[in-house]
């Protein structure tokens, strides 16, 4: 069964959402590398190719179904941020935002009568729960840290390393 009109179009939404995630998260990976904080840097770096998993779920599902998944124009990312923390702080209700897009796409789903999408989106609820949980968990530790050089620098070379792992 093809996909419904309203159900293609708030996928395609959830697909903006995720290209933006990337094109950010690659602008937080330029100003953390600047800032020569390189763990949190190669953290956003890997999560670019996250957000653009996302999207390419996304697509792929859609293409199945018969729809038309639209690629998004991106815009320039920030790069420049306040403090490790206002860029904590950014990625935190940027993961938040793109929960809320799931919950819409969830919604808008059901009201639409499709199971296999609802159920195609159940894995993007569970991957959320794990991003807002890293987003937010960094984002307290980088505040409890940031007057102290060397334990933010401990702590950045702690995410650095399970990146690697």
């Amino acid at each position: 069964m093809a996909l419904k009109k309203e159900v293609e179009s708030i996928l395609n939404k959830q697909i903006e959402l995720e290209f933006d995630a990337a094109v950010v998260y690659y602008g937080m990976f330029i100003y953390f590398e600047q800032e020569l904080f390189k763990g949190f840097a190669a953290w956003f770096k890997h999560h670019v190719g996250e957000e653009m998993s996302h999207a390419a779920k996304i697509i792929d599902y859609m293409l199945e179904r018969g729809g038309s998944p639209a690629i998004p124009a991106t815009k320039a990312p920030k790069t420049k941020y306040a403090s490790p923390l206002d860029a904590m702080k950014n990625a935190l209700r940027h993961e938040h935002g793109n929960t809320a897009g799931i919950y819409a796409c969830l919604k808008v789903a059901a009201e639409a009568d499709d199971p296999a999408t609802t159920e195609m989106l159940q894995w993007f609820v569970k991957e959320q729960v794990e991003e807002e949980q890293w987003a937010e968990e960094y984002a307290l530790m980088v505040e409890k840290l940031e007057k102290s050089t060397g334990a933010l620098y401990a702590f950045d070379h702690r995410v650095g390393s399970l990146v690697n792992a």
